[in-house]
């Protein structure tokens, strides 16, 4: 258990504290306050022990009783073995504010939720079922153990590229939210997921993370009410467990896999090839007025863009590097990734942190948005105040790596590519495997030989001149192999 000295200053959460000589506190990832109850805080933070990323979530605010569930909770959830379940790896107590708080360390998840994933685009109706079957055997592990989550919903659930769900929460959010869990809750919320998954809305109430289903829809649980294309007896399932006549996780799960479902990184079936009278037919029909909305549109771009200043990043040198290409060895490589990796700014000699909410930018794909480093004056090696700042990029796992492609804003920068298998403290924590002085907008940097490694670097040790000062953006970072 942490405990500040009697003669030192309350301890704050911010980043850089260390929970337990061990969890060192980096960036916020959510941050909970209800009108009522304790706040939650959800943190990446560094295991200096053991070079990885983890989740600790802080709650502040909970009376001694409830913060004893909390642990109790934690530490039973600890004990479940299925490993679609975030895992808990510690649970401990500190004083933050002149207060008792309490702390658990999970398992970091490399994954976009399943709120995340629907907000776009609903999940197709196969998918929606094996993400909902996952989930419900899960459970049926947990209730096996004497546990049920109480608070399963789309942000609980996330969606690895390759791989099993991963369920965070177990029993500790609901001791959080002071909701008393049951199993009949859970096959409700399995219920939900499943609407949530086919539809992008939620049906239940108490979380509001979705837009809510009103009217007929919602009072009987029927997604083919806000979705076409919903097989009916998927449709009938969801009804059926969001009123609760599935009477556990298990027969929930059966009658999932009862149903045609395919994993979220299968490529689906090719459809059938259509008959040359068939698509005669359909050409007469859809081409001459797409000729008409296209030639609209054309008119509609050309006459928005006259009046714009165009940025850096939308003249001709900036184009995105490609996914797959020619290696070194004149072999095929390709992108690494299939979604953008974890990226964040890099600034061990400055605040630790430099434009943080742009660093997605660099990975998007998309060569009209950049992240950029601050403005710097007099001296095009960071004003003469650090040795160097940049981003680093968490693959997830260890990836071996080839080429590395990045589009900048600007000709002249210095930059070095470093990797390693542990979390750097300074760049020289990663070995260097390639670097470029003077380097051009469009950059392409073969390394001497393939490299393996899970984190990533792009460190500018020069900046090139802009507005008066120097900086650089970056548009783009591809990472091939």
């Amino acid at each position: 258990m942490d405990t500040p000295a009697h003669d030192a200053a309350p301890l704050t959460a911010s980043p850089g504290l260390v929970l337990d000589e061990r969890y060192r506190l980096d960036q916020v990832r959510a941050d909970h306050q209800p009108p009522s109850g304790p706040r939650s805080m959800l943190w990446r933070a560094i295991d200096d022990s053991l070079g990885r990323f983890v989740a600790v979530q802080i709650v502040q605010g909970a009376d001694a009783k409830r913060r004893r569930r909390i642990v109790k909770a934690a530490t039973k959830a600890s004990t479940v073995a299925d490993a679609r379940f975030v895992r808990v790896y510690d649970v401990g107590e500190v004083e933050l504010d002149g207060r008792p708080a309490v702390w658990i360390a999970y398992e970091w998840i490399d994954a976009p939720s399943l709120a995340t994933v629907v907000r776009d685009e609903p999940l197709p109706p196969p998918v929606a079922t094996d993400v909902a079957r996952q989930c419900a055997e899960a459970m049926d592990v947990a209730a096996d153990a004497g546990l049920s989550h109480g608070r399963l919903h789309p942000d609980q659930v996330h969606l690895p590229l390759t791989g099993a769900v991963r369920i965070s929460g177990l029993a500790t959010a609901a001791v959080v939210h002071d909701v008393t869990p049951d199993e009949a809750g859970d096959v409700r919320a399995l219920g939900a997921l499943v609407f949530a998954a086919l539809t992008g809305r939620w049906p239940l109430a108490g979380w509001h993370g979705l837009p809510s289903v009103g009217g007929s829809a919602g009072a009987q649980g029927r997604p083919r009410a806000v979705r076409a294309g919903v097989p009916r007896d998927l449709d009938t399932l969801t009804a059926d467990a969001l009123a609760g006549r599935f009477g556990s996780p298990r027969t929930l799960a059966q009658a999932l896999a009862a149903m045609p479902s395919r994993s979220i990184d299968a490529v689906p079936e090719p459809a059938g090839e259509p008959r040359p009278d068939i698509l005669r037919r359909w050409l007469w029909r859809v081409v001459p007025p797409l000729l008409v909305v296209t030639i609209g549109i054309a008119g509609w771009v050309i006459g928005s863009e006259l009046g714009r200043v165009p940025l850096v990043a939308r003249q001709h040198h900036a184009t995105l590097p490609p996914e797959k290409q020619n290696g070194p060895q004149h072999n095929r490589v390709r992108l690494v990734w299939h979604r953008p990796p974890a990226v964040t700014s890099f600034d061990p000699g400055g605040d630790g942190e430099e434009n943080p909410d742009a660093t997605s930018l660099a990975v998007d794909r998309d060569p009209t948005t950049a992240w950029t480093t601050d403005t710097y004056r007099n001296d095009p090696h960071l004003g003469g105040l650090k040795s160097g700042v940049g981003l680093l990029l968490d693959l997830g796992r260890p990836r071996q790596v080839q080429v590395a492609d990045l589009v900048l804003s600007a000709a002249g920068a210095d930059v070095e590519i470093h990797a390693g298998d542990q979390v750097p403290t300074q760049a020289g924590d990663l070995p260097t495997v390639a670097q470029r002085s003077d380097a051009r907008s469009s950059l392409r940097l073969n390394l001497a030989h393939p490299v393996t490694a899970r984190y990533w670097l792009v460190w500018f040790t020069k900046l090139p001149p802009d507005a008066g000062g120097f900086r650089v953006g970056v548009a783009e970072v591809a990472l091939l192999g």
